[in-house]
Parts: C-alpha cells; sequence; structure tokens
C-alpha cells in the first residue's frame, strides 16, 4: 500500500524534529566531550537521515506529487518542514563550529605539550605546525 502525501510530508516532518532533539543533545555531547554519547547519537543521526532520504523520494515519486503545490494542508505542512529543516541546519552549523574550536583547543595542547616535552628543542613542520625535536640531522664539523 502506498502511503499518501500527507503521510509521507508528515513522516519528514516528525524525522527532522527528532532530528533538532538529536542536534541539541549532540551540542551537550560535544560541551561534556561525551564520546561515548557521541557515537550513539551519530549512529542515530545517520539512520534519521537515511530515512528523510527515502521519505523525499518516496514524495518526489509519489504519483500526486503536484498537489502539494495547491493543497492547503499540504502546503502548510511542506512549511513547517522547511521551517524544521532550516533549524537542523542552523543547529548543525552551530555543532560545527563547536567541533572546529574543540579540534583547535586539542591542537594548541598538542603543541604546548610537545614544547614541554622537547626541552625547548622545538621546529616547524611544512603546514607552519610545531613538532618536537631537531630540525634536521645536525652539523657535525
Amino acid at each position: 500500500m502506498t502511503a499518501t502525501l500527507s503521510e509521507l510530508l508528515e513522516q519528514q516532518l516528525q524525522c527532522l524534529q527528532e532530528l533538532s532533539t538529536l542536534q541539541d543533545d549532540e551540542r551537550a555531547a560535544l560541551e561534556q566531550r561525551d564520546a561515548p554519547a557521541l557515537e550513539q547519537l551519530t549512529v542515530r543521526k545517520t539512520e534519521l537521515l537515511q530515512q528523510l532520504e527515502l521519505n523525499d523520494k518516496a514524495v518526489a515519486e509519489h504519483p500526486q506529487r503536484g498537489v502539494v503545490a495547491t493543497h492547503p494542508d499540504l502546503q502548510k505542512k511542506r512549511a513547517e518542514i522547511q521551517q524544521a529543516l532550516e533549524h537542523v541546519q542552523q543547529q548543525n552549523e552551530v555543532n560545527g563550529q563547536l567541533v572546529r574550536l574543540t579540534l583547535g583547543r586539542i591542537q594548541n595542547l598538542r603543541q604546548t605539550l610537545q614544547a614541554m616535552h622537547s626541552d625547548g628543542n622545538v621546529t616547524y613542520n611544512e603546514k607552519g605546525r610545531t613538532r618536537a625535536g631537531g630540525s634536521g640531522k645536525g652539523i657535525k664539523a
């Protein structure tokens, strides 16, 4: 049995709402540096994204897909979906910025630890990052 357009759009909205909740949970896990929770959230997010893709394909292939543009209830549902999608995209951007900040902090900590460990014998690689050790084989004169 083929789902109605209304049912498919409702499924899309529910997936996006659940994805939004997961994005909030992901932000909290990132802030708390809870790697196991992040791993579980990533698995569930992947499942939801796959479901969204399948639902989107089902809507695109539905024989009555053109009705969405003219039916008032379906137009309203489509607008809700668009708003939910934009919200999830904004959340994703915020979480991405948080990940980039965390990675930057880790890199700075790594450089500090290398400098402390190498007793001042720090050089730079081709990307401008510090590394411990001499700059070459040394000169023997």
